[in-house]
């Protein structure tokens, strides 16, 4: 994958990732073509091959983006405890809402979840799961407990036809881990 900083290549990997994102959305992974990402973003398919190995490759890049954005996000909130993060994360995950579809329409959840896993395991998201637990490996589990249990609940809210607000997804968290409810 590019990792370079020529913005006309930058703007190509945004342009191929979200014709790709669009064309989940129709389509599953497995049968979209390089071609047709090229076609749907307008650029030359030896681009494609410049920029990237794989689709799979791409579907990297996007979340990877995404998750930069979304720890920006996290720095310019309060962030006191569990609620609030659950709140700027069921937000952020709403305003994302077409990326997520397509992942789910796609059974491919689990990249979401194992990425979210990567990003959100670091101290300044979890250090609210973290009361009491000195040993890294069971901090490693409590990471994977509450990322695993946000993302179920943010795919389950989307299939269900988002019946209720981030803010009462991010209480429910908050009950459901007993955490108090930020007001």
């Amino acid at each position: 994958m590019y990792k370079g900083t020529n913005p006309s290549a930058k703007r190509s990997q945004e342009w191929i990732a979200k014709a790709l994102i669009s064309l989940m959305q129709e389509k599953f992974l497995e049968q979209i073509t390089v071609k047709e990402i090229m076609e749907s973003s307008e650029l030359a398919r030896q681009t494609f091959y410049q920029l990237f190995d794989s689709k799979e490759e791409v579907l990297e890049y996007y979340m990877d983006s995404l998750f930069q954005e979304y720890l920006k996000r996290c720095e310019t909130e309060a962030i006191d405890n569990l609620c609030d993060a659950g709140k700027v994360f069921f937000k952020f995950f709403h305003e994302n809402e077409e990326f997520v579809e397509a992942l789910a329409h796609n059974q491919k959840i689990c990249i979401l979840q194992k990425k979210c896993h990567e990003y959100l395991q670091n101290e300044q998201f979890m250090k609210f799961t973290h009361a009491g637990i000195h040993n890294p490996q069971e901090k490693s589990f409590a990471s994977a407990f509450i990322t695993s249990g946000l993302i179920g609940v943010l795919v389950a809210w989307i299939k269900s036809g988002k019946t209720v607000s981030t803010e009462e997804l991010a209480d429910l968290v908050c009950r459901l881990t007993n955490t108090p409810v930020s007001d």
